[in-house]
């Protein structure tokens, strides 16, 4: 099994790791990720984090630190 690509020792990773144990602590019962479940976290999570989910991406958008990737995911991009 691979290692997680984020440290977990950091607020940002340990923040990443939460979320993920969160939905599948939510899945645990039925044994799938319901997508209105997953939603639901991911907007709380988001929230706690201070996102406003409503609110427009430029509120999280920051230009990269030298040294520092951006890995997006493979498939097709949603703007």
């Amino acid at each position: 099994m691979p290692s997680p690509s984020f440290d977990q020792a950091t607020q940002e990773g340990a923040a990443i790791a939460d979320l993920f144990i969160r939905i599948k602590d939510m899945a645990e019962s039925s044994g799938d990720w319901n997508g209105g479940e997953v939603v639901a976290v991911l907007s709380q999570w988001f929230s706690e984090l201070h996102v406003d989910v409503d609110g427009s991406a430029d509120q999280v958008r920051a230009p990269l630190q030298p040294g520092m990737e951006l890995h997006r995911p493979a498939g097709p991009q949603v703007q």
